[in-house]
């Protein structure tokens, strides 16, 4: 069988570094969660700031209470792991350090190996998809902002909020600061996606590349730009930009969920979900509670997957986001 046919797409200067020089900025500018989906919290404030325990490790809180490691795919003994009560009051998980000391799986979607990543690592439907996006938009990292730009980008939100059912509108001064905060902060970029023909703001992609991987932060597009396929252009163009980064190794598109249209998305761009052995410690009663209120989350949580089904229970919908800090089941990032 021959190769697929190439795929030009236009470098994207990427901002890239380390683990330890984007904690400390998040740490300094102190207004920007660790991921700019999850916002800030009337109640608990910009709980995701990065903290190091006293092995000097740098977590996270995914939601209040319970703690992933920044450094996410990294390994991770189970005699380092060490994050404060008062910020894992509820537990916290990380990949283990060796098989023996796992208690559970973290399945999460990623490309292992950047290096590879191309059009032969995508299936052929979504590779016409990515063509026609390419073809479509027009992709640039974001260096600068005005007010056309910053309006399309946050219709762009407001419209996915609406189309999914996830998180809310934005506030319009609050989307303008956000967004200015992470033009100055080390690791993260902006990729914008403008429909070719008109120049309007068809979608964007958050991102952020610190160590050696490449996160996946937010993806939002137009509801009426759906058509340019401009969320395909926009993957497959980040993790190819990211590929030719020095010291990139992996790509990371989030733990796996139970919504079967969301994974083929993931899995036909080229991600694939891979089960970590890791270890998940719930504090008190936060294990039982969880266990038996939230069965299918808590399976989830430790990476006990269904061949199929499970995508339609919404009972315990916010507790079970609160232990896998992943998107609902209501989101959709393209038209299937």
């Amino acid at each position: 069988m021959s190769a697929p046919l190439a795929v030009e797409v236009t470098e994207l200067r990427l901002k890239a570094c380390s683990v330890e020089e984007h904690c400390q900025a998040l740490i300094a500018i102190r207004k920007l969660p660790f991921w700019w989906y999850q916002g800030v919290s009337r109640v608990f404030g910009n709980y995701s700031l990065p903290f190091q325990d006293c092995n000097g490790v740098w977590w996270y809180q995914v939601k209040p209470g319970l703690c992933w490691p920044v450094d996410f795919l990294r390994p991770l003994s189970a005699s380092r792991a060490a994050p404060p009560m008062g910020n894992s009051y509820l537990g916290f998980q990380h990949v283990a350090g060796e098989e023996a000391e796992a208690n559970s799986r973290l399945v999460i979607n990623v490309v292992e190996d950047v290096s590879g990543y191309g059009p032969a690592a995508i299936d052929s439907k979504r590779r016409n998809a990515v063509r026609k996006g390419l073809k479509s938009c027009e992709l640039s990292v974001v260096t600068g902002l005005d007010s056309e730009t910053l309006d399309g980008c946050r219709k762009a939100w407001d419209e996915l909020t609406r189309r999914t059912g996830w998180k809310q509108a934005a506030d319009p001064v609050m989307f303008e600061q956000s967004w200015r905060t992470m033009l100055d902060c080390p690791g993260v970029s902006i990729i914008l996606g403008r429909d070719a023909e008109s120049g309007e703001v068809a979608g964007f992609l958050t991102v952020k590349i610190i160590g050696d991987t490449a996160y996946v932060d937010t993806i939002a597009s137009r509801s009426e730009m759906l058509k340019t396929n401009v969320n395909d252009a926009l993957m497959f163009a980040f993790v190819c930009s990211a590929a030719k980064l020095p010291g990139v190794r992996t790509a990371h598109y989030a733990i796996k969920s139970n919504v079967q249209s969301l994974e083929r998305f993931k899995t036909s761009i080229g991600f694939s979900p891979v089960s970590f052995p890791a270890v998940t410690r719930l504090r008190g009663l936060a294990g039982p509670v969880v266990r038996t209120l939230f069965p299918e989350k808590y399976r989830r949580m430790v990476g006990q997957f269904a061949e199929a089904g499970g995508a339609n229970d919404d009972n315990g919908k916010w507790f079970g986001l609160l232990w896998t800090g992943e998107r609902p089941a209501a989101t959709r990032l393209h038209d299937e």
